[in-house]
């Protein structure tokens, strides 16, 4: 017989920003867990440092987001403006203005907390400073050995230490937020399904104390990101820290290793002086793993699904991963719902990473769209006319990779089977434009609370049952709930522009903030819509090839 005991709930193979999200959720939710990291958590390349407004949300419900939002690796008031010219010295050909870090939860009238900025090297180590805060147990130069599940009990993970020291941790699930390599994908037998080798560049981390103020006199306020069009390279230059140092992008024909300073120096010239810190080429794919589940091992992020980076689109697409995975690992575990309900993190975050992947892609070819031109630097009436002509076509093609509020907020779970339609007909998928609503599957608008804060805040522990209906008394429905020991609870809106925002009388919201049934009146069988919100009413699990031992070598 096969023991059933555990060491932890969950280990999390990957301390990049999805594994340490996760963990942050699972914390949030009181579930135990181990993170492994085969590095120390140094981040040598940064990179991706444009986060969503939906991933503040989730970092507000940690507790986390106003000290990222106002900490100082990057300066919180300095805007995230995005320019193009024809290069260095040259002319400028559009300016698509960002609001700062600190501005953002005030200029967003749809959320909150609004979009940020800031470099990887320093919001990983703020990850894992508040998962530590919290009790997590993460353990660096740590990594996973070999893996082997069973039908009939716990995984167990073989693990080894810095200094070479083996021991065997047993745990319920396992979550590969291993990267685009992982291993364990691998080991799984699962697949990427797409497009690989797209595009390729070849990016440098360097620093150089005087190309700031370079681009401030060119555009006449601080950049946080320039694209020049001096040849076919595309050179693009990123504010790592908003001051000194900067990461450059050029494409490239293949994967190929290029001299970093001579890449650096051909986009900036001859007369600043800089420091090369790293350098590395990179790939652009657009490909989604076939499963996102192997018996009791799920495959999150990076992992899962990779994406030309063009729109901040990977690390905010893995969060949202986390998010799922974890509101339903705590579910399971907290026994009021079944095993069966994690069927749906690939259900429901499967097609948001096809679409979410397929619109990288679509920036890229909308990119290489703008080509360069030697008129674009002439003066004259010639020279002037194209650049009048480009600056239009810069914002009909270029402008959708930095304006996303669709891709952000709008995202919703169409045809989940722990969501219950209403009938109603779906709005616009636009990645540039949010329509708030309160449509199943669509995450729960936010409203200003009369008493201060966000409905928002009202969602995360259990399910919120939104009342905007007058003399609607929903003890019933609550009462069904709790007698299946469901954790909910309910909140009234009294404003009528709240209440018109949230669309009907009733809108029940998941731990995650999704919206899982609404309607104007009581359900007639309250105990039903639990049973399917809960996943009680899906068939029992079917725990893929979980009866299969499967070894992973690291």
């Amino acid at each position: 017989m096969v023991s059933t005991r555990t060491d932890t709930s969950v280990v999390i193979v990957g301390g990049g920003p999805v594994g340490l999200s996760l963990a942050n959720e699972l914390s949030y939710r009181g579930v135990d867990y181990v993170l492994l990291e085969q590095g120390d958590g140094t981040v040598t390349f940064p990179a991706g440092e444009n986060f969503f407004s939906r991933t503040m949300e989730h970092l507000r419900r940690w507790g986390l987001a106003d000290d990222l939002r106002h900490g100082d690796a990057f300066p919180p008031d300095a805007p995230r403006d995005m320019g193009f010219c024809t290069r260095l010295g040259g002319k400028v050909l559009a300016l698509f203005p960002g609001v700062s870090n600190a501005a953002a939860p005030q200029s967003d009238p749809h959320s909150p907390e609004g979009g940020f900025f800031y470099p990887k090297k320093a919001f990983d180590p703020a990850l894992r400073h508040f998962a530590e805060s919290r009790g997590g147990d993460l353990r660096y130069r740590t990594r996973l050995v070999s893996f082997h599940q069973h039908e009939d009990g716990p995984i167990r993970c073989e693990i080894e230490t810095e200094d070479g020291a083996r021991q065997v941790l047993r745990t319920r699930w396992l979550a590969a937020c291993d990267g685009g390599r992982s291993s364990v994908r691998k080991a799984l037998g699962l697949r990427y399904v797409g497009s690989f080798g797209e595009g390729y560049n070849f990016a440098v981390y360097f620093r150089c104390p005087g190309l700031g103020a370079v681009l401030k006199g060119m555009f006449g306020r601080p950049m946080a990101q320039v694209h020049t069009l001096a040849d076919e390279t595309r050179g693009y230059l990123t504010s790592v820290d908003g001051r000194d140092e900067w990461r450059l992008s050029i494409y490239a024909q293949t994967i190929e290793d290029k001299i970093p300073a001579e890449v650096v120096r051909a986009v900036i010239g001859d007369a600043l002086p800089f420091d090369v810190l790293q350098a590395q080429p990179w790939s652009g794919h657009r490909v989604v793993a076939d499963h996102y589940r192997l018996g009791n091992v799920f495959l999150v992020g990076d992992a899962a699904h990779l994406r030309w980076p063009k729109g901040g689109f990977g690390a905010n697409t893995g969060i949202g991963d986390a998010v799922d995975l974890g509101w339903k690992i705590a579910a399971v575990l907290d026994g009021w719902a079944p095993e069966a309900l994690l069927d749906t993190y690939e259900t429901e975050r499967r097609p948001i990473a096809i679409r979410n992947t397929n619109e990288a892609a679509n920036n890229r070819v909308l990119d290489h769209m703008i080509t360069p031109d030697p008129i674009l630097d002439e003066d004259g009436p010639a020279g002037n006319a194209a650049r009048a002509a480009l600056h239009e076509r810069l914002f009909a093609l270029r402008l959708r990779e930095f304006v996303t509020p669709g891709i952000q907020l709008g995202y919703r779970y169409r045809d989940s089977p722990i969501i219950v339609p209403d009938g109603s007909l779906e709005g616009p998928d636009d990645h540039m434009v949010y329509i708030p609503t309160t449509r199943p599957g669509a995450r729960a608008p936010h409203v200003a609370l009369a008493e201060g804060g966000s409905i928002l805040d009202a969602f995360g522990q259990g399910f919120t049952l939104v009342v905007c209906g007058i003399g609607i008394d929903p003890t019933a429905f609550l009462r069904a709930g709790r007698e299946l020991g469901i954790p909910v609870h309910d909140i009234r809106l009294t404003e009528d522009a709240a209440r018109e925002t949230y669309e009907t009388a009733l809108v029940l919201v998941r731990p995650d903030g999704h919206v899982c049934w609404r309607g104007n009146a009581l359900p007639q069988n309250p105990h039903a819509i639990w049973h399917i919100v809960t996943g009680r009413a899906l068939p029992r699990a079917t725990l893929t090839a979980a009866g299969q031992e499967r070894t992973h070598a690291g």
